[in-house]
């Protein structure tokens, strides 16, 4: 035995190229254990997806915007962005903490610091209350209006909408459907390492809680959470999730909070499973459940993502690492959340937060 052992090896390290093939298939298989990146959302929406009507673009200039403010914004073309169905791949983030992205020069915070349920702390922040005095409504970059959805206020929401969280929330701003002034969210963004991230949305540079804060917008939505389910708990996080949601809602009056549900990943992903997905959204729901403020509500965008016979991201929606999602499933996502708007009768409290912009 230890001569065949002995001659094997002999042989096998005698010729360069077996150890190259041998090293190889091992770098192919990690590369492609996601779904095919060729699988992207181009045809028409499947039939399990909960929404019934994609969404059209046209990409127009805010009304109220001067000419001359454009040029330091970023802006969306009819061209890079006419369909949605059109829509530039997703850039592929990486779930790891030592790699961040920030919009700007990061500045100290008090945050949600901690790699464990035990040691999770609330965001705090010293943004004072916006007064009650009229003003201009806050100026944003060009972006793409959203015109036949099944909401017919659809154009209402998006133009208020802010969204907050990691690199999937990040790809409304990144696809253009909401300008980069209303986006609070950045690659590997978690609960855990808020601190480490900062914003600039035209008031200077702020921490992620104090920039939705300053955007003084009356529908913020949240979508964070899987790159914390590394190092924490269901509970864990849903308490995390639910106390910046309370702070938004303690600074800006008249607000809308909205805690969207953690998006599932494909089957055969590398990351995490659905299973333990759906244990974070089932916490974070029964959390905002149990305190029952009728300015924070939870989103189940899971269901509208998910293939209902898998359990698991529809490879059609999959940007191809099997977490992240392709540029036309935003609008699905909007569609569904807009209709769910509705059902809630937010509009009352948003058009009494706007109205001290009259």
């Amino acid at each position: 035995m230890k001569k065949l052992i002995h001659d094997f090896f002999g042989h096998f390290f005698s010729n360069p190229l077996l150890p190259l093939l041998v090293i190889i298939g091992s770098v192919s298989v990690m590369l492609f254990t996601g779904d095919d990146r060729s699988e992207r959302m181009d045809s028409d929406v499947p039939d399990y997806v909960r929404t019934s009507v994609p969404l059209v673009v046209t990409t127009v200039t805010d009304p109220t915007v001067p000419a001359s403010s454009s040029a330091d914004s970023t802006s969306f073309s009819s061209s890079a962005a006419s369909t949605v169905t059109t829509a530039a791949p997703m850039t592929v983030a990486s779930f790891t903490s030592e790699t961040t992205t920030t919009a700007s020069t990061t500045v100290p915070v008090t945050d949600i610091e901690t790699t464990s349920a035990e040691n999770t702390e609330a965001v705090t922040t010293e943004t004072d209350k916006p007064d009650d005095t009229p003003r201009e409504r806050p100026q944003v970059s060009n972006y793409t209006v959203y015109v036949g959805a099944d909401s017919p206020n659809s154009g209402f929401y998006q133009e208020r909408l802010v969204i907050f969280g990691d690199s999937i929330a990040s790809g409304f701003n990144l696809y253009g459907y909401i300008p980069r002034e209303h986006n609070v969210a950045a690659e590997s963004m978690a609960l855990w390492n808020l601190s480490r991230y900062s914003f600039d949305l035209g008031g200077g540079v702020m921490n992620p809680v104090d920039a939705a804060v300053y955007s003084d917008s009356p529908l913020i939505y949240i979508s964070i959470g899987m790159n914390d389910i590394p190092g924490t708990n269901p509970d864990s996080y849903a308490n995390s999730v639910y106390t910046i949601a309370q702070q938004l809602v303690d600074n800006i009056p008249d607000v809308t909070v909205v805690i969207g549900s953690i998006t599932p990943v494909s089957a055969n992903n590398y990351y995490t499973t659905n299973d333990r997905i759906d244990s974070f959204n089932n916490a974070a729901r029964d959390t905002v459940d149990a305190y029952g403020n009728e300015q924070i509500l939870f989103f189940d965008v899971n269901s509208v993502l998910k293939d209902p016979n898998t359990g698991a991201l529809a490879g059609s929606i999959s940007a191809g690492d099997g977490l992240h999602i392709s540029g036309a499933a935003y609008g699905y996502w909007l569609n569904a959340l807009f209709s769910f708007l509705d059902a809630n009768d937010v509009t009352t409290r948003i058009e009494a937060h706007d109205s001290k912009y009259e």
